[in-house]
C-alpha cells in the first residue's frame, strides 16, 4: 500500500525547471515563477505541504522574481 508523503522539500527552487517556461534557464525569472505556480496547484490539489528553499543574494533578499515572495504562505529567513 502507497501512502503520499507528508511533506515535499524542494531545494532549491532556482534549480528547477518547468516545461511551461520555455526553453529559459534554470533559475531565471520566468522559470522559477512557472516552478512555483507548479508547487502550487499540486499542494493545494493533493493537500502535501510543500517546502521551497531559495537562494539569497548577497544582500540578503531572495534571489529571482519577487512575485514569489507573494504567491507563497510564509517567508522565512534562516541564518546560522
Amino acid at each position: 500500500m502507497s501512502r503520499p508523503p507528508s511533506l515535499v522539500v524542494i531545494d532549491s527552487i532556482q534549480t528547477m525547471l518547468c516545461d511551461t517556461a520555455g526553453s529559459s534557464a534554470a533559475g531565471g525569472i520566468t522559470q522559477v515563477r512557472e516552478c512555483v505556480g507548479l508547487f502550487l496547484r499540486l499542494a493545494k490539489s493533493t493537500s502535501v505541504p510543500i517546502m521551497l528553499v531559495g537562494h539569497v543574494t548577497k544582500n540578503g533578499d531572495v534571489a529571482g522574481p519577487r512575485t514569489v515572495e507573494h504567491m507563497v504562505d510564509c517567508v522565512l529567513y534562516l541564518e546560522g
